[in-house]
């Protein structure tokens, strides 16, 4: 059993969520049923969609550029290959639906609305200007270019896992971990919210203790010779990208003992919810639903708890 951030917050969240991301829709899943529950976890809202976007163009074609030998892409030609996957993916988005379970998640185009969800084009024009608002934040950003700039390794995208309870594997992903030789690594998070004001230091303070006690990775084992390889070693930046808010987070031990807690809390009401039970031994009615209807609204899987609803 894997547990990652987003999963720890949606399991304290929304329990039925969780429920049918990592148990009823997992990506092996090839039952008709089980097949729909992982297309409906592929969708998307327009602005979750947008900022999905973001992420990939700058872990792939920003951020790995340097250690494949390549330089970094000009603004101009960033904006020029954002437009072209924006234009394939909403092209996608328009010809498939989650209703067919036999689109094909791995082209390379692939994006999904929600089938209940109204596009206008309005929310398209607002989003492609969005993207472009975000990759400029990017490049004007002068912390993000002294970072890149002095680092002599940059990862994007890349696991990190460490094992923690009963069978419980810590799964962390940050947007971009910089190193350089005899100074401290840095991890940059990137957010895309339209209003700016998500704090991300618990996030962060997950991947610093991923950092530190996962097995180190071979290309950048050597960058802690010198350096202790402590969470609190490590430099945390916060950056919103539609705002242009950059938050370096200082963490204190009081800091990432709340991170270490809500990370083993989470994992344990996991455990405990599955008890060493397969998928036929589980059902959705043993997952409480979330409280919040900002939480449901937000939630792909609605139209599951609604024929839920409804059926009783």
């Amino acid at each position: 059993m894997k547990w990652s951030y987003s999963g720890g917050r949606s399991i304290r969240a929304c329990q039925r969520q969780w429920y049918y991301r990592n148990i009823v829709g997992v990506g092996q899943a090839k039952a008709p049923d089980r097949r729909r529950v992982h297309i409906l976890g592929k969708t998307d809202s327009i602005s979750g969609w947008r900022g999905r976007l973001v992420d990939t163009l700058i872990s792939e074609e920003i951020a790995a550029r340097p250690s494949q030998g390549r330089d970094f892409p000009s603004y101009r030609e960033i904006i020029k290959i954002a437009e072209q996957r924006f234009q394939r993916q909403l092209a996608f988005a328009r010809s498939n639906s989650a209703a067919d379970i036999k689109v094909d998640t791995k082209h390379p185009d692939f994006a999904l609305f929600r089938d209940d969800d109204v596009v206008a084009e309005d929310d398209i024009s607002r989003a492609w200007e969005e993207v472009r608002r975000a990759l400029r934040t990017l490049y004007e950003c002068d912390t993000i270019k002294q970072v890149i700039k002095d680092a002599d390794l940059l990862v994007a995208q890349r696991p990190l896992q460490f094992k923690l309870i009963n069978d419980i594997t810590v799964v962390a992903i940050p947007d971009l971990v910089a190193f350089e030789l005899g100074c401290r690594p840095t991890i940059i998070d990137w957010k895309v919210h339209a209003q700016g004001t998500h704090d991300a230091w618990m996030q962060l303070a997950t991947y610093a203790i991923a950092i530190e006690r996962c097995t180190p990775h071979r290309d950048w084992q050597d960058f802690f010779d010198k350096i202790e390889r402590t969470a609190g070693n490590i430099r945390l930046i916060e950056v919103q990208l539609l705002t242009g808010a950059v938050r370096e987070h200082r963490l204190t031990e009081e800091d990432f003992a709340a991170a270490e807690e809500f990370l083993e809390s989470t994992a344990y009401e996991i455990v405990c919810l599955v008890d060493g039970r397969k998928f036929d031994e589980l059902n959705a009615e043993e997952f409480l639903q979330a409280r919040s209807p900002e939480a449901c609204d937000a939630c792909s899987y609605r139209p599951l708890c609604r024929e839920t609803a409804n059926a009783d």
